[in-house]
């Protein structure tokens, strides 16, 4: 018998220990996380400035366009996250969604007529390039977000 009341000891010890764990992992997940109420969230605040626009097939020029991104990023993980930003520019502002990696991300949005995409790279290049649905036609921009 002593055998077994130094076993069972220990044992109780070790599931009153993990039991909460276990709590923890027995609600379902039911992908109802937002950018709202996801484990790890952050802000986004960026200046982008280009200074190369490249119209169609012409050749690229330089130029002094920018514009700001304003909102949030959340996830599981602060490594890869969900995106959502308002650009706000001189030619229009749109809601962008995407995804972030590192301090590297992918967004596009916009409405039908016009829709934006925009890459960051880990050190901050950006490219930024605008699709018009009339012609059609893109612009593309060269240049870093901060």
């Amino acid at each position: 018998m002593p055998v077994l009341k130094n076993t069972i000891a220990p044992l109780a010890l070790m599931i009153s220990l993990v039991m909460p764990a276990f709590a923890q992992n027995a609600q379902e997940d039911d992908g109802s996380y937002t950018l709202q109420n996801a484990p790890v969230k952050r802000e986004i605040a960026l200046m982008c400035r280009f200074e190369s626009e490249c119209f169609e097939a012409e050749s690229c020029a330089e130029t002094t366009f920018s514009f700001d991104l304003k909102g949030r990023a959340g996830g599981l993980t602060a490594t890869d996250m969900a995106v959502e930003v308002a650009m706000v520019s001189e030619i229009g502002d749109a809601t962008l969604i995407g995804v972030r990696s590192g301090s590297a991300m992918s967004l596009s949005g916009g409405a039908f007529d016009a829709r934006h995409l925009l890459t960051i790279a880990e050190g901050g290049a950006a490219r930024y390039t605008l699709h018009y649905a009339d012609g059609p036609m893109a612009i593309s921009y060269l240049g870093a977000c901060e």
